[in-house]
């Protein structure tokens, strides 16, 4: 099987993986049929992979698929295309500029941006669709970087993309978060166990005051600039670890930031993260988490600003009720899924960012969103990973919240 393959089966595996995200849903693409039977061969003998049907409507197929016949090669962050056929003539194409799953539902085809639905009309789709500025307020401007190396012609290409929203005129203390993530993220590709430690410690200390990071200072950096520095970082330490000789593997990285809800006062703000890992495995690894930051020094608040200890065990029983409702439509079960986290369970980042603390053991932090308090799990951390990432909200109506939203 060639690289093509392989990456159409891993892109396709992530996108189904993660598709039971929004307002707890559990649909997924429909793969029962394909067009043209998934693969046709021309008389060259060239053999097409024609995707997964998506839908159906007068004599026209709906499908995904990752690849242009203009445009054959592909990578592991390779967006998918919306194509449809009538019989085997390809009548509309639309590219998706986002990595959120998706699914059918009739006409619709709806994609889980967290905890948010974007929903557009299947049969009507424009020549490109981002789902991500479907959710952003005014005043948000998009910044974008990507960036491609390789040790030599014969070894594959290691892909880095960025693209965050934020604020026209955004506080320092964003850039600096966004410097701080990245570099950790890059540096976490490259360590064993035994120096993960060293890195959380060393790079997850968020500050207000800008900090340097390789040798530079993101508060003088624009988001592509910060970009462009974390993606020379990751090449020399690909350079530094693998070599012509080593046939270097494919490693590629992705993140996508986007503002997801703001307090009334303009205090709190919360923004989405979404970030793709691929290391040659049998499929990439993704993470999708919210963070709630004080829009007035950078500093991203928890369960104590939210709740308090007392409150913060109630939201921990309402939790624990929906992960068990959530397990139970997989399957039955007795008794309540426990909603801190194991030391055995713990895929994703352990650091303070995505975890904190409580009676000496872990738990996703909260965040705040427009429907209530979000408590993020990563794929394997409460499920397989063909669960994917598990978003539970608890709405405000069921919780004393102390902050002023």
């Amino acid at each position: 099987m060639n690289m093509r393959y392989i990456l159409a089966t891993i892109a396709m595996a992530t996108t189904i993986a993660v598709a039971i995200l929004a307002d707890n849903r559990h649909e997924s693409v429909d793969v029962s049929t394909t067009a043209c039977n998934e693969e046709c061969s021309d008389d060259s003998g060239y053999s097409r992979y024609y995707g997964d049907t998506l839908y159906t409507y007068n004599e026209k197929t709906v499908i995904c698929d990752r690849t242009s016949e203009d445009d054959p090669e592909m990578t592991s962050l390779q967006t998918p295309l919306i194509l449809t056929y009538s019989g085997e003539t390809l009548v509309d194409s639309c590219r998706v500029l986002s990595y959120a799953p998706f699914f059918t539902d009739g006409p619709q085809l709806k994609f889980a941006m967290g905890v948010d639905t974007v929903a557009y009309n299947i049969r009507n789709l424009p020549d490109s669709i981002n789902p991500i500025e479907r959710l952003l307020p005014p005043g948000i401007v998009k910044h974008h970087y990507s960036r491609s190396f390789s040790l030599s012609d014969s070894t594959w290409n290691c892909d880095f993309k960025f693209t965050s929203y934020l604020p026209e005129h955004h506080p320092i203390w964003q850039r600096q978060f966004l410097a701080t993530v990245m570099r950790n993220d890059i540096q976490g590709l490259y360590l064993d166990n035994k120096g993960a430690d060293r890195v959380l410690k060393e790079y997850y200390s968020i500050k207000a005051t800008p900090r340097k990071i390789g040798g530079a200072d993101a508060s003088s950096m624009s988001p592509e600039q910060i970009a462009e520095h974390v993606s020379r970082e990751n090449e020399r330490l690909y350079r530094k670890e693998f070599s012509i000789e080593d046939f270097g593997p494919k490693y590629d990285y992705m993140m996508e930031v986007a503002p997801a809800w703001k307090s009334k006062n303009g205090q709190y703000l919360t923004y989405r993260f979404y970030t793709y890992y691929y290391t040659m495995g049998a499929h990439g690894f993704m993470e999708e988490y919210y963070l709630t930051f004080d829009n007035k020094n950078g500093r991203i608040i928890g369960y104590n600003d939210i709740f308090g200890a007392k409150d913060f065990k109630k939201a921990v029983e309402l939790l624990e009720q929906d992960i068990t409702a959530q397990k139970n439509e997989l399957w039955e079960s007795d008794g309540i899924y426990k909603a801190s986290i194991e030391m055995d369970e713990l895929e994703s980042n352990v650091s303070e960012i995505l975890k904190e603390v409580f009676d000496g053991t872990y738990y996703p932090r909260p965040a705040l969103t427009k429907q209530g308090v979000v408590f993020s799990y990563q794929p394997y951390e409460k499920g397989s990973f063909a669960e994917g990432i598990l978003h539970f909200v608890i709405p405000y109506s069921k919780l004393n919240v102390k902050v002023a939203l």
